[in-house]
């Protein structure tokens, strides 16, 4: 028999027990058979499914913004050798660049500022402004100031701000997104409660649980992380709707011009990545969990699909 098919009989055999308890009762030892439970579980289900497209490309971009310091350390030609020669400046740069960018109109220079930076330029040509680095000490072009994978990640980090649908349209949008998100998670949170005798099976990836793998993963992720989808959400309504935040607030008693502090700016933090601040582990590990949602969302799908599709197509 396989989990599916066993965890149907348990469920069963809960509803029979079910039968004799009142509802705090079912809700304490059989909660799979309260009707509350079983309708947030469809709340819960098509969300998922219906707004999960949304959270796996708001995930997979906020990794993306998260990567855009590593990506530019790691491939903007910016850095060269130093030479023991001395490095061209002044007119004899400009001319040296005139001579290796022969067909472009040569746009405003930076010049390092340490020893191991390369030149700035930006270069035009038929309307276009293309930024490059080059080398003082050799006389040389050192490549593309942005090229295409540090373009690829900053064309993501705007599609998490805005969507692509422009600053004013886009942050509202993420802003009822992350309303969305918040209920999400509470309504996961609700489900996640398995019974007096089994809720600390949520707690816990265990290979001999009856439970499949990806569905303990699904549990596992969603209870421990649940703060951080918090923050998430509440965040992201605070950036499309600050004024009506604000007025949340308010009413809450609290500061509405500061969202620094409190619960409100503890949640930002998070959003933004901020604790640890630039240290490697922290930034790697930030880069990691910011990966949780797309988790979130395939575990959800692959269990939904195997439960409830295949099950449907080989009855």
């Amino acid at each position: 028999m396989d989990n599916t098919a066993t965890i149907g009989v348990k469920i069963n055999e809960l509803s029979r027990i079910a039968l004799g308890m009142n509802p705090w009762q079912r809700w304490l030892q059989a909660p799979q058979t309260a009707f509350f439970r079983r309708a947030l579980f469809q709340v819960h289900l098509w969300m998922g499914i219906g707004f999960g497209l949304y959270v796996l490309v708001i995930s997979l971009s906020g990794s993306a913004l998260l990567l855009k310091s590593p990506f530019y350390s790691w491939l903007e030609p910016k850095k060269i050798v130093p030479l023991e020669t001395e490095p061209l400046t002044g007119d004899a740069l400009e001319a040296r660049m005139a001579e290796v960018y022969a067909g472009y109109e040569l746009g405003f220079t930076i010049e390092g500022f340490e020893e191991d930076d390369a030149t700035y330029i930006v270069l035009q040509k038929d309307g276009e402004f293309i930024p490059h680095y080059f080398n003082q000490y050799t006389g040389e072009d050192n490549g593309l100031a942005r090229p295409w994978p540090i373009q690829g990640v900053e064309w993501l980090a705007n599609i998490h701000y805005e969507l692509m649908l422009g600053r004013e349209v886009g942050r509202k949008v993420n802003g009822v997104g992350g309303a969305l998100f918040v209920l999400m998670s509470l309504t996961g949170l609700i489900i996640w409660w398995q019974g007096k005798r089994r809720w600390w099976e949520g707690l816990i990836i265990n290979p001999r649980s009856d439970r499949t793998m990806l569905w303990q993963v699904h549990s596992f992720c969603g209870f421990w992380a649940l703060i951080l989808m918090l923050a998430w959400g509440v965040s992201g309504f605070q950036l499309g709707f600050p004024q009506q935040t604000g007025a949340i607030l308010e009413f809450l008693g609290n500061d509405t011009g500061n969202f620094r502090g409190g619960v409100m700016g503890f949640f930002r933090d998070l959003h933004f990545a901020s604790p640890g601040g630039q240290n490697f582990f922290a930034r790697w590990g930030w880069i990691l969990v910011s990966f949780l949602p797309t988790l979130m969302f395939v575990s959800g799908v692959i269990v939904w699909w195997k439960r409830v599709v295949v099950k449907r197509f080989k009855s």
